[in-house]
């Protein structure tokens, strides 16, 4: 019983001088938070912004191999991102709400890229008819305003569990163009059923880590035109830009089915108004009839045309 006594309080002062000499030592290896402060660019040409981005999307990656590490989705104004392994990053920030602007590669810095869905086959088979040439054309819809802010090289330390989290303040600016059209003037306004239109000439995507354009050709295609009382038609379309690669041209056509189901196409080069133009509008001034049809139908869009009447036509300065 005593011998019990005396292990019991070896035992008891062990603990007490544990006690008197333990040291609160921080972790130093532990993964630790970073805040992300985000800042939309909303001065775009020809383009307001409606509301800020519902979400963004916030990815860290490896910026020696470009491999996907961790991502965060945040508001617009950003957040928290936790556990962030400590080593050098290179980090993408992007609005994750865009209904027609694809991106794909998303796994790597050096892939990743921003492309738009190709229009129905059902309608592509239409407008392909407009020329020899449009036979392997690829027409996809116009991208949403994609803002896409970018941090190159940044290192994240390692650092004790209860230190002050790391900063990151990234400025987003959107990748996609935004473009008027103003055609003057059309007439026989009260034959047209429908107007639809396409650019060829432009870029297929962007690679938005570099803001990189691709030089595979695509066309766009939009159908938002306004004609008004004197018979001028406006349109606006948005595009990754020009496709960069020397002597392209861009050539609109104007798709106009008139009240009866048949097709007229206006084939114009706008070419030169894709250069040096900070406006972004591209003005055509020609005149477009669209003649009373010999036989009137209930008007709109007839899926059972198959062949359009082509109509080439000069810019008119």
């Amino acid at each position: 019983m005593k011998h019990t006594y005396y292990i019991l309080l070896a035992l008891c002062a062990a603990v007490i001088v544990g006690f008197s000499s333990c040291k609160r030592r921080p972790l130093t290896t532990a993964d630790y938070k970073v805040i992300v402060n985000i800042e939309i660019e909303e001065d775009i040409v020809n383009y307001k912004m409606p509301h800020q981005p519902s979400l963004m999307r916030c990815i860290f990656y490896d910026s020696h191999t470009g491999a996907f590490v961790t991502q965060a989705f945040l508001p617009s104004t950003g957040g928290q991102v936790n556990l962030i392994p400590s080593r050098e990053y290179d980090v993408l920030v992007y609005n994750f709400d865009t209904e027609s602007t694809w991106i794909n590669e998303e796994n790597s810095f050096n892939k990743i890229y921003a492309s738009t869905s190709v229009i129905p086959t059902s309608f592509l088979t239409k407008l392909r008819s407009r020329s020899a040439a449009s036979e392997k054309e690829k027409i996809v819809y116009d991208p949403d305003h994609l803002y896409v802010g970018r941090l190159n090289d940044v290192f994240v330390p390692a650092r004790s569990v209860d230190a002050d989290p790391l900063v990151l303040d990234i400025k987003c600016e959107t990748v996609v163009e935004s473009w008027i059209l103003e055609v003057r003037s059309v007439t026989g306004v009260e034959n047209i059923g429908s107007v639809a239109a396409v650019i060829t000439g432009l870029a297929e995507s962007n690679k938005i880590a570099f803001d990189e354009l691709s030089t595979n050709f695509v066309s766009v295609y939009f159908d938002n035109q306004v004609i008004d009382e004197n018979g001028l038609l406006t349109a606006r379309f948005n595009t990754f830009g020009a496709n960069p690669l020397s002597g392209t041209t861009q050539v609109l056509s104007l798709v106009f089915i008139d009240i009866a189901g048949n097709g007229r196409v206006f084939n114009i080069d706008v070419s030169d108004q894709f250069i040096d133009n900070p406006e972004q509008i591209i003005r055509i001034n020609t005149e477009i009839d669209i003649p009373k049809p010999i036989t009137a139908g209930d008007g709109g869009f007839a899926p059972e045309v198959d062949e359009w009447n082509d109509v080439n036509t000069e810019i008119i300065i």
